[in-house]
């Protein structure tokens, strides 16, 4: 059997399905946007590596 790894948008997912299963039918004032955030897939924004920077180029003043 394969398990899903448990990371974090797991977890805010279900975190708002059970928001929506208490609270979804009772005309809340947020109801409108968990429903929105229910309908999405990804919830955390992963940062994308850093490219290393390079040293700046000497410049050859020899021969001028």
């Amino acid at each position: 059997m394969n398990a899903k790894p448990l990371d974090d948008d797991y977890f805010i997912k279900n975190a708002i399905m059970c928001w929506l299963h208490h609270y979804g039918d009772k005309n809340h004032k947020w109801d409108a946007i968990y429903k929105e955030l229910a309908e999405r897939e990804h919830y955390t924004h992963k940062p994308q590596p850093r490219r290393a920077k390079r040293a700046p180029r000497k410049t050859n003043t020899e021969g001028v």
